[in-house]
């Protein structure tokens, strides 16, 4: 299993140094691969539009069958994913230690890579296969919100990009957005005449003393992360002050009711205190909860059936390409490839689970495929 061609095709890629916003090098190597199939191949303006050197990849393959499907990974990683040296212990793929392995996505990039092949040699007749290789996932998920949607056709896919063994399958994630939240006081000389000001700080701090945070309940988080006064002296009245963060919630609902809160709340923490607040809010993404009646996973019921494995269906704390995907029409999971420990040292992908996951995305289509036969 160790020399399979997706172990030593990931292991490829992974050493091409690449990072979010800086794809180039890693992309150029896959529109390389992708020249051995009889598909359409084009890269579309996202890396324009956001300042990086990549856009996203698309390969249509038109097929003979009616029909559409949707499969997808990501080309960028988190930070530290400089100089991989990507090694094999005990089964698994790992790093040298010093750095991420860019197994998230570079995982999912393989198995697609090793599906097409299959599918490729088996001689099938297929539907429609769209394949989109995304760029500046991990900021934001920027890359998939740029792509040109009005050029895709399926009505669902997947992403290979969850972490977990194989048949893992991400059905749910949260939406997420950040708050600004500005404190504008007034200066004056802390010595002559602070009664004359209006201290930012102290307002700020009432604003976080009692806000609520953390775990809000058992679908909401919220976090504070981030405090800063523009006064580094101390005989000046602080004038401004910002706090940041963030809030993501599996429920639309109680994800609209902490943002109405916390704006409610900012405004009347710092009565009295002359003090005013201006609250910012940018929204992310939106999350989605798929139905696993739904296409989506009704197809990977059968496709892990047949390839007896067991289907494990879980909700994500964090967001993905199948967000955007989910708020264009395209119904869409997550499926895992067999990694772990994402975005550390220690991150790795157990083997036995990887080399299967080319077989995985080749039965994606298969099954597709004779479900439309059927018809």
């Amino acid at each position: 299993m160790e020399n399979a061609r997706i172990v030593k095709e990931f292991i490829e890629l992974a050493q091409i140094d690449a990072a979010s916003l800086n794809e180039r090098a890693v992309a150029d190597a896959v529109l390389e691969k992708l020249k051995e199939f009889d598909c359409e191949v084009f890269e579309d303006d996202a890396g324009e539009k956001l300042g990086g050197n990549t856009g996203n990849i698309y390969a249509i393959f038109e097929g003979e069958l009616d029909g559409s499907i949707l499969i997808g990974a990501h080309l960028d990683r988190v930070a530290n994913g400089i100089g991989i040296k990507p090694q094999i212990v005990d089964g698994k793929i790992v790093s040298s230690g010093d750095t991420i392995l860019a197994g998230d996505d570079l995982g999912g990039v393989a198995a697609i890579l090793d599906g097409l092949r299959r599918l490729k040699a088996s001689g099938i007749p297929t539907p429609r296969i769209e394949v989109v290789f995304v760029v500046c996932e991990e900021k934001i998920v920027l890359g998939s919100k740029n792509l040109h949607f009005d050029k895709l056709k399926s009505k669902f896919g997947y992403f290979i990009d969850a972490p977990g063994r194989l048949g893992h399958v991400v059905y749910s994630a949260p939406s997420k957005a950040r708050f600004t939240i500005e404190v504008f006081g007034k200066s004056a000389h802390a010595g002559n005449a602070p009664e004359k000001g209006i201290n930012a700080i102290v307002a700020a701090s009432k604003i976080l003393a009692n806000i609520k945070e953390g775990r809000i309940d058992d679908e909401t988080t919220a976090n504070f992360a981030s405090f800063d006064a523009v006064h580094s002296v101390t005989n000046l009245v602080c004038d401004y002050a910002v706090i940041k963060g963030e809030t993501r919630s599996i429920s639309p609902k109680k994800f609209e009711d902490y943002l109405a809160y916390v704006e409610k709340h900012c405004h009347e923490a710092i009565e009295g205190t002359g003090a005013t607040v201006k609250v910012d809010i940018t929204r992310d993404y939106s999350g989605f909860t798929i139905s696993k009646d739904g296409p989506c996973i009704s197809l990977l019921e059968k496709v892990f059936d047949k390839m007896g494995v067991d289907i494990y269906c879980k909700k994500a704390g964090g967001g993905g390409d199948a967000c955007r995907m989910n708020e264009n029409g395209i119904e869409c999971v997550l499926v895992s490839f067999g990694g772990a420990d994402n975005h550390g040292p220690k991150e790795n992908i157990l083997i036995e689970d990887f080399v299967r996951t080319g077989e995985m995305v080749e039965n994606m289509v298969a099954v597709y495929a004779e479900q439309l036969a059927k018809k």
